[in-house]
Order: C-alpha cells, then structure tokens, then sequence
C-alpha cells in the first residue's frame, strides 16, 4: 500500500470531523455551559469550535503548542485531530505501520484511544487500546491473518516448515515469511522456517513423487514439528495422505492447512473428516469471502464508518456523564467521574460493539477457522457416532476487526483430551493398584501407585476415568480390610489374555496395571517407560551374637595361647637350668636350697610372673636376672595386649558370619538351601544366564512360600530370594507378629526388573504418556507415592550394634567366663586335694606295714 500524503488527507479528515458538527442537532449543542466546562475545562476558551461537543477533544489558547509537538510526533503521513494529549479522548490516524505504531507509543502514557486505518501486513495495535483496520487487497490476505494468528498467540510456534504450491506467488512467499519471522512490534518470539516448495501445475504423478520427496527430507528433530500447508483445495487430501504415511502426524506435531482457492460457496471441508485420526493436531484455515457487487471498502468507507461509530459512543457517554453530574455537585463529581482509561474502554466496546453488528466496509472478505477433535473419539463409550473424528469451527477474521477465536486453533495442544473419558482396567495388586470396598462390597477407592500416576496423568492430560476390573481377578474378599502396607504374591511377569484382547479392541485406553517388561509381550502391546525398577535380593536369618562363655580367651587365639603355654613350660626349665650351673653361688658361698632350686617352683614362678603377681625368691646370677628381666618384659606386653583386646572384645560383641552375597550363598551351600517364587521374572532370567546365577537356579528348591518355609529361614537354614520390596514386607510381617527381628536382606541386589504401564500397540498417545511419566520422576513423585506404600521403618532398620556400642554395660553373659574359670580352678584344686588325701593315707598305710628294724 502506497503511504497516504498529507495533502490528500488533511482535508479529508477535516470534513469527517466538521461534518459531525453540522449534522448535530442544535439542542444537542446547547447543554449549559456550566456542566459542559466540567465535562470540558477549555470550553469557553477556545477560539475554534469544540469538536464532538466538547468534551476532553477541546482546542484551546494553547492549541498552536499542543500542534506543533503532536504534528511532530505524528509526522507527515498522518493527521490528529490535535489538541493538547492531555485533553485528547481519541485520535484517528491514517499511516504507514511504522508511523502508526510510532504515534501509538507516544500517547501510550495518556490512555488515548486510538483508531489506525494502517497498510497491509501490519501488526495490530493493542486490542484493549485500539482498533486497527489494515487496507488489504482483496485475495491477499493470507500475509495479514498469519501475522493476526501469531500476534494474538492463537499459535505459539518457535519453528514452522511451509509447504506451498504453484498458487502462491513469489511476493506473496515473501509477504508470508515476514509476517512468521519478523519481531518488530511483535512481542512473540520469531519463528525459524523451513520452506519447501510443491510442484502443482505438474502432473499428478510427478507432483506426488515430489511430495513423497519433500516429506521424506523432512527431519523434526531438527526442523521442528509444525507444518503449514498453502495449497489449493483439491491437493489436501493428498498431503494428508502422505503426511500420515510417513508418520508425521502424531500428538506432538501441528498441521495448519491454509487453503486460498475456497469462497462461502465451495468450501466442503467436512470431506478430510475421514482422514483424521485418533491423536492428530490438524487445523483448516479457508476462504469464506463473499463475491458480489454490494460489497464496499477502502479508506473513505472505513474513515466514515469509524468517526460514525466513534461519534454514537461518543454521544451515548456524552449524555450518561452530564446525567450523573448535573445530579451531583462538583466536588463529587470530581471524585466519581471516569478516569481517562475506563472511558477509553469504555468507548472502545461500544465501537467494537457497533462495527461488528452494523458495519459492511470488508464485510464481504472472511475466513474461517476450523479443526479437528480427534483425541479419546476411539474410546467414547456413550455414543457411536463420537468414536471418529470431528471438525468444530473455532473461529473468523475479517479485514475490520482480525481473528474472533472461540475455541482453541489446536485445542489438544493446550486442552490434551478435552474432559474427555477413558476407560481403564486394573484388578487388585498391592502395592501397585489398591482397591477398597465397603462392608457391602462396593468398590469406594482405587490407590496404590499406578493410580496415583493416572490421576496425575489425568490432572495433566485433562482428561477424566472410568476404571473397569478384569473379571477373571476380581475376588471380593480381597478388597476387603485392605491396609496401604500390603504386598499381593501376584507375578507382574505374567499379563492375563483379557488385558490383551480389551486394549488390541481398543475397549480399554490403558492397562492400570503393573506389569514387567518383556520382549514377549511386546509383540501384542506397548509399554509406558518403567514407573519404577525392583531388584532381587534374598532373605536370611539375621546374624545372632556368638556365645561369650569363652570371652575371656578370645583376644588370642588358639596359636598365641598355646605358645605361652609352651613358653611358660620350657622357660621355667631354662631359669632352673642357669640358676644351677652359676658359679655365683659357690664363688660367694650362697646356698642353692629352697627357691629356684627346683625346677616346679622355677616353673611357678614364670606362671606367677605372667599373672603379674612376680615371686618372693630372686636369683643372684646377673645370667639368671636377665631372663627374668626378659620374660617380664613380654608379661608386659603380652598383658598390655590381652587386656586392650578384651576390652574390644567387651565393647563389640562378637556375630556369626553372615551371608550377604550370592557368592557366600553358594559357599554356603552345604548348610543351607534356597528357593525363588516359581514362574517368576528372576526364574526366567537366571535360567538363561551364566556363571552363579545358573548354578543358583540348579540348586533352588522347588516349594513356595509358607510359613515353615519361614520358621526355616529365621533359624539359619534357608533363603529366600525375592523382590526387595516383597521381602522387606515379610520382615515387617514378622516383626509385627513376634515383636523379634529375626530376619535380614543381603546386601547384594542383582537382577532389575522394569514395572510400566501397557497401552495398545498403536496408541498415538505413548510418547506424551512417557513424557508425563518422565517429568515425575524428575520431580520424585513417583519415588515419593512408593515410599508411602512400603513399610515404614522400624527397630529392625536400625544397626542394633551400634547402639549397644554407644550404651554397652558389662553384664553376667560377658563376665560368666571368669566364673567358669574360678569354678574349674575349686573343681581341680578339690581334685588335687582329694588326691592328696588319698597318697597321703596311702602312704601311710604302706608304711604301717614295713617292718622297721629294731636298733638300741
């Protein structure tokens, strides 16, 4: 569009303002001058007239300043109707974008507002501030409804490939990337594009190979997920054809077809019905206009209609406010009167209001936008006809007054399903699915969690659900006394057939269930990613504390021991020895009787030297003193030692060797047997694999879990190998039951087995499913909810040694060793005095019967 000059608009507009005047009626203009001047402070003081009658668009003394600075501000291509921009209400402007948008940001602080008859492909000036009308050509308004949907973010696109055709010219490509990518005046982010040209004045043949083409270069992961297709009519079912063909319409891609060749008589879109599919994003922008030769506009028509509609809501407000202030006295009027912006809203709803119902400038000229509902249709159970696709009209844009949305361009995008309801399967399975029922046996509650995960799904998808229970596991009496701390002995491994048949049929839109994934079963189903990981570990009986009879000779062992033994026996000789053959003796007359001079009290006296209780006799030979000085240096640090250990071995008691390994289980296999729960995922994978599991799987008994299995476990003589979760159950169970911890878990986990959802195999809905699973796992949901449902944490969670460590008090179990000793020392001394008694009467019996010479 051409930039309007000034001299071909100022009269123009000049006449459109003097011309309200003179078509008023006089009493209109005859309001008292008293009211009026508080309507209008100048009025009275202006020496021209009062434009619209008056009030906040009057020019007074000071008018020739107030010109120069908006005329400045305004610039040659476009005129105000001037006066101070305080006094100002509105202001009409015809210009150039640049100089529309530029006068707009001058006044922006007075709360004008603001009626922009602009040129073509222009962004539109704040809706709640303005009205903006662009002059465009008629068929040439593709530019200006792409860069209207953009700027009212009715599509929020980073990235766009276009892929148009032969219909669409080069200035008009050129028009259409501008208005996609260009920022200016535009707070939406530009958008990077993709352009792809389609060969249409070819052949039908030649222009599908070139569409297979385009289509088969096309990488999203790089070039984005959002497509507009210009094309004509009868080339979008082809496009959408193949766009399903090569798999690129999925839930996470848009598709917006911009069709041009199309009027209000030819526009059968309900024939690409049948090409929608469950979970598309595809949206038709079409021609509507009208041709005939009732239908005006340009820049007279639409001046007209504007200052027209401007001067009925300027009149309309005119009379309310001299109502209410010719009731009220100036001092209230002053506090109750509209402020500069509720008038401005106020006058711009009531033009809204009045062009939309009464105005014919471009009237003619409207498209439409429709799209298509497709998400859930598959699964609505109330009506047959709601199981396909639909397509709902979303909204219009004229030249006049832009796009009227009122529905969403891609409602799945912002909206996912819509309200819409799914219906699930799920049977008992806790801690996985929970169900609860009343003492009537109604179902009241569905937890545990996966459907924690669904009702989050729910939340985020927008979407609601009906929950059905597969026959063949409902048993009643399960649901009933359900506590959140319970585990089911139900394999995830195994899916029943019901499950396979109910979603391949597309009954059910998701399996609510957990189950293991499996190669097998990946040939009938698809699975979510995992909601969580168990590993397998294995249960034992908790180490018990060794007897501490013998506490006393555990610092040493058996060598030491008997080494001192030996020392005390041969020492005690060598003494004897060295004291004996000492010349000391005789070379000093020292008598060699009594004392050291027999080797048992020599070898008493290195026992008594190692008790550290040393001996009354000394010997006199320096040979002599240094072994005794030597043995009593060992004593010294053999006692040091004896009693530092026994005061460890006081402080940690002392535990049987534990299994903590599958390694020490196999060591162990001697002594204790294992078991595994039959047909479960760990049989089926340790039955494949190699080295140690092989040989556990070999060696497993083949029972199932019962409580003598259990009474076996607790005394030491079997494991049992589980998930860690089932197995961390058990313990709490048998805590709960006895008040003991009687049980253990190994410290090596091995084997992870992936729990997820299961979907139909075509389900268009898995990657958004897998991204909603996957933010709550970042965020720690799920890890959160699983927690809640295993057992809390109890006295046997806690390391029991250490605490007797921190509060230890020696007790009669560590002391009786000594007492054992004391006893066994009265019981051998009883027995050497009784030998005693019977040598001695022996002896003298023996010599009662010897017959003693007779000497004088």
């Amino acid at each position: 569009m051409q930039p309007v000059k000034t001299s071909e608009t100022r009269p123009l507009l000049m006449r459109i303002a003097f011309s309200q005047l003179e078509n008023r009626p006089p009493g209109r203009l005859k309001h008292s001058r008293h009211s009026a001047r508080r309507i209008c402070p100048t009025v009275g003081q202006a020496d021209m007239p009062v434009l619209h009658a008056g009030r906040n668009m009057c020019v007074g003394p000071h008018a020739a300043d107030s010109a120069k600075r908006i005329r400045a501000v305004c610039g040659t291509a476009s005129l105000c109707l001037l006066g101070s921009l305080h006094d100002l209400t509105a202001i009409i402007s015809i210009a150039p974008c640049s100089e529309t948008w530029r006068l707009f940001k001058s006044a922006a602080e007075e709360n004008l507002l603001h009626i922009a008859i602009s040129e073509a492909d222009c962004p539109r000036l704040p809706a709640v501030e303005a009205i903006t009308i662009p002059i465009i050509k008629t068929g040439e308004e593709m530019p200006q409804i792409l860069l209207d949907l953009r700027t009212s973010k009715i599509y929020k696109w980073k990235s766009s490939i276009i892929i148009y055709d032969d219909s669409i010219s080069r200035d008009m490509t050129t028009r259409i990337i501008g208005c996609i990518s260009h920022t200016t005046h535009i707070e939406t982010q530009a958008a990077s594009v993709s352009l792809m040209k389609l060969k249409s004045n070819s052949s039908f043949n030649e222009m599908r190979d070139n569409l297979k083409e385009i289509l088969h270069s096309i990488r999203t992961n790089t070039m984005g997920r959002n497509f507009m297709i210009i094309v004509k009519y009868e080339f979008v079912e082809t496009v959408m054809e193949y766009a399903k063909l090569f798999k690129l319409v999925h839930t996470k891609s848009q598709w917006l077809y911009v069709i041009t060749d199309t009027n209000f008589k030819t526009h059968n879109i309900m024939r690409f019905k049948r090409l929608l599919k469950e979970g598309d994003n595809v949206a038709f922008v079409y021609n509507y206009t009208t041709i005939h030769n009732k239908c005006t506009s340009g820049i007279v028509c639409h001046s007209q209609e504007i200052v027209t509609s401007f001067s009925k809501a300027l009149d309309e407000a005119i009379v309310d406010e001299f109502e209410v202030a010719s009731q009220v006295s100036d001092e209230e009027w002053n506090a109750i009167r509209p402020s500069k912006a509720e008038r401005r809203n106020w006058l711009l709803n009531k033009m809204k209001t009045d062009l939309l119902q009464n105005g014919i400038c471009g009237n003619c000229t409207k498209w439409k936008f429709q799209t298509g509902e497709t998400w859930g249709k598959e699964y609505s159970q109330n009506n047959t006809s709601e199981s396909t696709a639909d397509i709902l009209s979303v909204g219009t844009w004229r030249p006049s007054d832009g796009p009227t949305i009122t529905d969403e361009l891609f409602p799945h995008i912002t909206q996912g399903f819509r309200g819409k309801t799914l219906p699930v399967l799920t049977f008992h399975n806790p801690p996985w699915q929970i169900i609860r029922t009343n003492e009537s046996g109604h179902i009241v509650e569905y937890k545990g969690l996966v459907f924690d995960i669904i009702k989050e799904l729910a939340n985020n998808l927008n979407f609601t659900y009906t929950v059905e229970i597969a026959k063949s596991t409902f048993k009643k009496e399960t649901f009933t006394n359900v506590t959140d701390y319970a585990i089911s002995e139900t394999l995830t491994n195994e899916i029943p057939s019901v499950f396979y048949s109910l979603i391949q049929n597309k009954t059910i839109a998701l399996g609510a269930c957990a189950f293991t994934i499996t190669e097998e079963s990946k040939n009938f189903i698809n699975f979510t990613i995992p909601i969580t990981t168990q590993t397998y570990t294995f249960l034992v009986a908790r180490p018990r504390e060794l007897s501490r009879a013998l506490l006393f000779i555990s610092p040493f062992t058996g060598d030491t021991w008997l080494c001192l033994s030996a020392a005390i026996v041969f020492v005690g000789p060598i003494l004897y020895y060295i004291h004996r053959c000492s010349p000391v003796y005789e070379y000093k007359g020292l008598p060699k009787r009594g004392g050291l001079s027999s080797i048992e009290n020599c070898i008493w006296y290195m026992y008594g030297a190692l008790l550290q209780q040393g001996g009354m006799h000394l010997p006199s030979a320096d040979s002599a003193r240094i072994l005794v000085g030597s043995w009593w240096l060992v004593v010294l640090v053999v006692a040091t030692t004896y009693c530092g250990n026994l005061v460890a071995f006081l402080t940690f008691p002392k535990i049987d060797i534990p299994i903590t390994t599958t390694t020490e289980l196999l060591a162990h296999r001697e002594t204790v047997t294992w078991s595994l729960p039959p047909g479960s995922f760990l049989e089926k994978e340790i039955k494949q694999s190699g080295s140690k599991f092989k040989q556990i799987y070999d060696g497993r008994l083949k029972v199932k879990k019962t409580p003598e299995l259990l009474k076996l476990i607790e005394n030491g003589k079997h494991v049992f190998l589980d998930w860690k979760i089932r197995l961390q159950y058990i313990m709490k169970q048998q805590h709960l039951e006895t008040d003991r911890c009687d049980l253990a878990l190994g410290l090596e986990e091995f084997i992870d087995e992936q729990i997820a959802l299961i979907v139909a195999q075509d389900s268009p809905y898995l990657n958004i499913i897998n991204d909603e699973i996957k933010k709550l796992h970042q965020v720690g949901l799920i890890d959160k909810w699983l927690k809640d449902y295993l057992p809390k944490k109890d006295k046997c969670w806690k390391n029991r040694h250490i605490i007797e460590v921190n509060n230890h008090t020696v007790n009669m179990d560590d002391m009786q060793g000594s007492f054992f000793v004391l006893f066994f020392g009265f019981l051998v001394g009883f027995f050497i005095i009784l030998m005693e008694k019977l040598w001695y009467h022996y002896m003298v019996e023996r010599k009662k019967k010897i017959i003693q010479p007779f000497i004088s």
